[in-house]
């Protein structure tokens, strides 16, 4: 049993004698007035007060040995203890700091718009008295005009029904000390016990839907919602955390810091409305406020925002594409004027109306700016009157007399705006020909022998269909014409006109080129005075068909041929019994020189054969007869340009067309190929071009039905 010491005999408080205690029997510690001993060391359950302790002695290096320079040197055994451990706080004190709190403040929030995806509205105008139900709904409510395009001027349009926001903190003001590397953490007062204690974030929101122009109210709600964070973490956003000290190990942290990221998630209105009726102004109104531990929430913050939302899918279903559609677009021929070629006719000018019309093309919308119109393709057609193409500009009728109520009759003003069941329609007056020298006739086929015309109209997304019909410039068996023979082909060179140059005044070229047969000369014996003046004139000025001889061959525009054969246009051959077909020009050269000889150059068939072959079928020959060729002999004479020797043709000989024997000379000149050189020459049998005998007739023959000539080209010098 252990028992209290008790002072020894004799002991009184001013003698200051020493005191054993003794704990069951056995001295554990001496008391003096000096000092207190215990056996086996102090152990103090609760607490132990002293004004102060000394140093004392160490054990192995003392006091001011090896310490010399060091402030520790002022020490010694009998420093207080209070003194060094102040002394060490101070060399402390810059690595060892105390807790700090993060000084950033809660500032404001940003309301993060969510599912932003936005559209363009659907194209078109809306017309009057629309039927369509989701055009008179919107009409209803101010959003679709007559005259303009839906929900117009307002953008931009939302179209994902879970619109919506989320929230988050900012924070203002700097810190050194935060939690972690995020800007955006604010201080959030004390820890308890060094635990995080909580973070609240509230909200407060109000939502209005207006489903007019007017922005009236259609219906009103509200909610509120409370995020709490309990300890450090996250939940929904919501952020709480411990700020740790430099040394944690030593000294324990004291604050908190934190934010909201991305809270609440509120949407305008509920997901998945399609309606049309869900059209309008969505305004949501929001307040936001915090609270840590027990503190109170800091007054609330606001903000407001308002948006446009439409179903533009579900209002382009319901508002359907549309497909104009027209009439007839077949143009009728009005007049027909016509001209002749060696007795054939062309048409060299004529005039058709077209008159058409559409329909759907303001239904179920329309669209602003040219909205029909009606157009020709193909050579030398051009309109010259009518309503060819039709405006609705800034929405209204902008030309005349060209829309129509559903009947067709009554017709509407300018700067109306159309009626869905309105009428467009289209006239125009074309003319073809007039002064341009044009043809379609060719080789052998004749292209083109149509033209084109277009009715075009645009429905409300600016799409257009087109309705064309394809009308020949003639139709066989109209306007007088034998159906047997076919169209007309055109040809737009004036009656009596020919390109090709018969007369020289100075040097150049002399030119046939089937144009015209203002030179051509009949195949008769006066065209053996090898001059034009004297010659038995082709009829050319005045319109006449089915004019040609037995024995003649055919001018179609830019070509020689045969009436009736490969090449042929129009007309039969007049005599197919007759295997020689001829034609004759005159030239005339105002030129008073000698012409010792001409350079020639065919066009189309290059060859010839000389004019005594008679026999080789689909060929080709000439004779240059020159004014000279009758001068001093009896018998008509001319110059073969392929000819080797001269040959004299009785009368009736096959060769000979004429009723006088013919005199077919050599040419003496060596090239008798294209481009050929035919010699005048003085002497002996002269046949000169000189200033006495100044011209010459080209005569041209063809054996069956060779490939045509399409010029023949003569230089002359001077």
């Amino acid at each position: 049993m252990s028992s209290l010491g008790k002072f020894p005999n004799g002991f009184n408080q001013a003698s200051r004698s020493a005191v054993v205690i003794t704990v069951d029997g056995i001295d554990q510690a001496l008391i003096t007035t000096s000092s207190f001993t215990m056996n086996d060391g102090l152990n103090v359950s609760q607490s132990i007060s002293a004004s102060n302790i000394n140093a004392g002695n160490p054990t192995s290096n003392q006091w001011q040995q090896n310490l010399t320079g060091s402030y520790f040197n002022n020490f010694t055994q009998n420093t207080d203890v209070s003194e060094i451990l102040r002394f060490v706080a101070g060399l402390l004190s810059q690595s060892a700091p105390d807790a700090s709190p993060n000084t950033r403040t809660y500032s404001s929030y940003t309301a993060n718009a969510q599912n932003t995806t936005t559209g363009t509205v659907i194209a078109g105008s809306v017309p009057q008295t629309s039927t369509n139900t989701t055009v008179t709904y919107l009409t209803s409510r101010g959003f679709a005009n007559t005259g303009s395009t839906i929900f117009s001027a307002i953008s931009p349009i939302y179209t994902l029904s879970n619109y919506g926001y989320t929230y988050t903190s900012v924070a203002g003001g700097s810190t050194i000390v935060t939690s972690s590397a995020d800007a955006q953490l604010f201080g959030l007062g004390i820890l308890s016990s060094g635990t995080p204690t909580n973070f609240r974030v509230s909200g407060s929101f109000t939502f209005r839907f207006k489903d007019n122009i007017a922005k009236t109210d259609t219906s009103t709600s509200s909610s509120q919602h409370l995020i709490t964070q309990t300890g450090a973490g996250t939940t929904s956003g919501v952020t709480l955390a411990k700020i740790l000290t430099v040394n944690p190990a030593v000294i324990p942290p004291a604050y908190q810091d934190g934010k909201y990221a991305s809270v609440f998630s509120n949407a305008l209105y509920n997901g998945g409305a399609s309606a049309v009726s869900s059209s309008g102004y969505y305004h949501i109104s929001a307040s936001i406020s915090i609270a840590s531990g027990s503190s109170g929430y800091i007054p609330f913050t606001a903000s407001n925002a308002e948006i446009f939302f439409a179903p533009l899918t579900t209002i382009s279903t319901n508002i359907p594409s549309q497909t104009p559609t027209t009439g007839s677009t077949t143009p009728s021929a009005l007049t027909a004027v016509s001209r002749s070629l060696s007795g054939a006719p062309y048409l060299i000018s004529s005039t058709y109306n077209v008159s058409s019309s559409f329909t759907n093309l303001f239904n179920p919308l329309y669209h602003v700016g040219t909205i029909a119109s009606l157009t020709t393709s193909g050579t030398g057609v051009v309109q010259t009157s009518g309503i060819t193409s039709v405006l609705t500009t800034a929405g209204l009728v902008s030309t005349v007399g060209s829309v129509f109520d559903s009947t067709g009759v009554t017709v509407r003003a300018t700067s109306t705006i159309p009626f869905e069941t309105d009428t467009v329609k289209l006239n125009g007056l074309y003319t073809f020909g007039g002064t341009a020298n044009i043809t379609n006739i060719g080789q052998i086929t004749n292209t083109p022998l149509t033209f084109t015309v277009s009715i075009a109209g645009v429905n409300k997304a600016a799409s257009t269909s087109t309705y064309s019909s394809v009308s020949n410039y003639h139709t066989a068996g109209t306007f007088g014409q034998p159906a047997a023979s076919g169209a007309l082909a055109y040809y737009t060179r004036a009656q009596g006109a020919d390109s090709g140059t018969y007369t020289l005044s100075a040097a150049g070229s002399l030119v046939a080129n089937f144009t015209g047969e203002n030179n051509r000369l009949q195949i008769d014996d006066s065209l053996l005075s090898g001059s034009y003046s004297t010659g038995t004139k082709f009829t050319t000025g005045s319109y006449s068909v089915y004019t040609l001889g037995s024995t003649d061959l055919q001018f179609k525009p830019g070509y020689l041929i045969k009436p009736g054969g490969a090449y042929s246009y129009w007309l039969a051959d007049p005599n197919p019994a007759q295997t020689y077909k001829y034609a004759a020009f005159g030239f005339t050269r105002n030129i008073a020189t000698n012409q010792p000889s001409i350079a020639m150059t065919l066009a189309g068939n290059t060859t010839l054969v000389d004019w005594a072959n008679t026999s080789t079928t689909g060929t080709i020959a000439m004779l240059i007869i020159p004014q000279s060729a009758l001068g001093t002999v009896t018998q008509a004479s001319g110059i073969d340009p392929v000819a080797t020797s001269t040959t004299l043709l009785s009368i009736g000989n096959a060769a000979n067309p004429f009723g006088r024997s013919l005199n077919v000379l050599a040419n003496t000149n060596t090239a008798k190929t294209n481009p050929f050189t035919i010699d005048f020459p003085t002497s002996p049998n002269a046949f000169p071009l000189n200033t006495t005998y100044r011209n010459f007739v080209v005569l041209i023959r063809y054996i069956g039905d060779p490939t045509p000539l399409t010029s023949i080209t003569l230089t002359v010098t001077a």
